[in-house]
């Protein structure tokens, strides 16, 4: 009996030592198995670092201004490896790292991010247990950059002048902007960690600094990571359609005066002196209050400053940088979001359609806030870590051998919605013409509750007439609201109720649109000048309306110009002042603009609605007029109002 007890024994040993030794070995063979594909990143590299270390200083431009950085080194077991290594670089005017706790244990960042009470518990202990708990570092905040540390990358963190603990005075130009990142990168290339490979990360304004660093063709440059960028910033985020993006400019001097409250010291600033020196050094002139002016001082596209320079046709735009960035031929991934503030995807199409270098394009189901972030859709870190092994450590992965752009089709079965191509506009869209139409649809009790319809219209005179609601709204949370807070559209059936509506019947099969829709409307008024807000939406058999996309155009700025760029084929609107063309009481007007683009599925059994209304009260400066205005939308065959849907063929 002991006997077999014994033996029972060891065969339960030997079956042990024997499924870790199988563990081990699918282990060992999924390290080395070879994986390089859309999302997924494996076997190319071995993480030989178990850690980071961060150290903050000052370096110097030319000109003297001091400008503090945090430098993040890969570790084994605790101590800094010398390198050199390839570096990460970042230049912001949002801190290189936050202080999020106070001195007296106060979290300070709660009102500037989205934190539930999980996030701020897991702070809070944080906090309490480690000795930079009070800190959010680059790492914290860019969660990929910690698996790409490991592989061997260096991590630098700029802070922009008059931001953060940074001497001098902001200075919102491009070109000063890529001047000094030109420095910096320089600098970082002479310095011991580094061995002379940099790549530019970030979104947002640390996405249009690495467009304005390529322009000066730096040789230690070598790649782009750019999420989120504007390209034409007057007609994307500042003034969509001539309107001021009212939403967009009171977050960003809000959010940026909230920054000032939480700067971090370089580490030899240990009584925080030289921090308060920095600040007091700029004065009244920080970054909130330089954007309270710029944003409603210069309300066209031709506004001029004091010195007589174009602002938005020069150094406060980007687009005028092309010709530089295309010499430079530093490659570029970008990332967007269907949802961006930027205009949406738009920018960023405009980006690639007019780039001859080197370059890539996600497309993501994504807001501002949500862009540069892994979620169920993406595996984000590990696109960057493709493309920065690809260009910053010579790893031949594949990653330039893909179709260049990869878009998510929103409404698509969750098991395939991503979708490749090599251009855009792509092949096999077929613009579609719905027209408004008459009649009644029972889909939402709207001021007309009109159809839309795909036959052209046949009468001599029609028309939907309509007072101005200056309470109509796309709602609060809005994408351009979506920087540190994802969007949250409401039930639009709400504000549809309010306004002009011409909806599909009900779909006979599903139906996919994947690019630039396109609104042609015919209207008459004695108001001089109207803000049109048109929206794409979708209805279900509740009646529920889901917001899609959305289109802006104040009707003084209709004029079609000639885009200084590739625009797609899309109307192109001056917005100069001096070709502003007053509406001509009760004569009938055309007003043609593009909608943001999307990529969007609507099911069989759904509707197509677009909503027309006159002001959006939440997100865009509409002046009222008193009494409010009324209208006729017209949409007769001699005033044929239509949106042109890029309808695309389904696989």
């Amino acid at each position: 009996m002991k006997k077999r007890i014994v033996t029972r024994k060891m065969y339960l040993a030997l079956a042990a030592a024997l499924a870790i030794a199988i563990f081990l070995l699918q282990k060992s063979q999924a390290r080395q198995m070879k994986v390089s594909e859309f999302g997924k990143y494996q076997g190319y590299s071995e993480p030989i670092y178990d850690g980071s270390k961060r150290f903050s200083e000052y370096l110097k431009l030319s000109n003297g201004t001091r400008l503090a950085y945090d430098l993040i080194l890969p570790t084994k077991a605790g101590i800094p490896a010398g390198g050199p290594f390839p570096v990460l670089f970042k230049y912001t005017p949002y801190l290189r790292t936050f202080t999020i706790f106070d001195k007296d244990g106060k979290n300070i960042i709660s009102d500037l991010f989205d934190l539930g009470w999980k996030e701020r518990a897991l702070l809070r202990v944080r906090y309490w247990f480690s000795d930079q708990g009070h800190l959010m570092d680059p790492l914290f905040r860019t969660k990929y950059l910690e698996n790409l540390v490991k592989h061997g990358y260096a991590v630098l963190v700029v802070e922009r002048p008059g931001t953060g603990a940074s001497f001098g005075v902001m200075n919102g130009s491009f070109e000063a902007g890529g001047k000094e990142a030109d420095e910096i990168l320089n600098w970082a290339a002479a310095q011991k960690w580094c061995n002379g490979n940099i790549g530019m990360y970030g979104d947002s304004f640390q996405a249009m600094i690495q467009f304005a660093a390529a322009a000066f063709g730096n040789p230690h440059l070598k790649a782009l990571f750019p999420a989120s960028s504007g390209f034409d910033t007057y007609s994307s985020v500042m003034y969509p359609g001539g309107v001021l993006n009212k939403t967009f400019a009171s977050f960003f001097s809000w959010s940026t005066s909230f920054l000032e409250r939480m700067p971090t010291p370089v580490d030899s600033d240990k009584d925080g002196s030289l921090l308060a020196q920095a600040r007091e050094e700029r004065g009244g002139s920080t970054l909130a209050k330089q954007s309270e002016v710029w944003f409603k001082k210069f309300p066209f596209r031709d506004s001029v400053t004091s010195d007589g320079n174009r602002i938005w046709e020069g150094p406060g735009n980007l687009y005028p940088f092309l010709a530089r960035i295309n010499r430079s031929g530093i490659p570029v991934y970008m990332t967007t979001g269907w949802y961006d503030l930027f205009s949406g995807a738009d920018d960023m199409l405009l980006w690639y359609a007019n780039l001859t270098v080197p370059k890539r394009l996600t497309v993501r189901p994504a807001d501002h806030s949500e862009v540069e972030k892994n979620q169920s859709d993406l595996d984000y870190g590990s696109e960057a870590h493709r493309w920065f092994d690809y260009w910053l450590k010579g790893i031949d992965n594949g990653i330039m051998n893909e179709p260049p752009i990869h878009y998510y089709v929103m409404g698509a079965a969750k098991k395939d919605p991503w979708r490749t191509t090599d251009r855009w506009p792509m092949t096999g869209q077929k613009p579609s013409r719905f027209y408004f139409s008459e009649g009644k649809t029972g889909s939402v009790v709207s001021v007309n509750d009109a159809f839309l319809r795909p036959e052209f219209p046949r009468q001599e005179y029609a028309a939907d007439v309509y007072r101005v609601d200056y309470s109509t709204t796309s709602g609060k949370y809005s994408r351009w609201y979506a920087v540190n807070w994802p969007r949250n559209y409401p039930d639009m059936q709400t504000n549809d109720q309010k306004a002009l509506t011409y909806t599909t019947p009900p779909l006979d099969t599903e139906l996919e649109i994947t690019g630039h829709p396109e609104v042609h409307l015919w209207l008459s008024t004695d108001a001089p000048d109207l803000d049109v807000f048109v929206y794409l939406e979708e209805v279900d058999g509740s009646g529920k309306s889901t917001y899609i996309t959305e289109g802006t155009l104040r009707a003084s700025h209709r004029r079609l110009s000639r885009a200084p760029y590739n625009n797609l084929g899309l109307p192109f609107h001056s917005h100069y002042q001096s070709d502003l063309e007053p509406i001509p009481a009760g004569q009938p007007v055309n007003l043609v603009f593009s909608l943001l683009s999307t990529s969007y599925r609507f099911p069989k059994g759904s509707r197509i609605r677009i909503t027309v209304v006159f002001a959006d009260a939440h997100n865009f400066e509409t002046s009222v007029i008193d009494p409010p205005p009324k209208l006729h939308l017209l949409r007769d065959k001699d005033h044929p109002s239509f949106v042109q849907l890029p309808v695309f063929q389904s696989r």
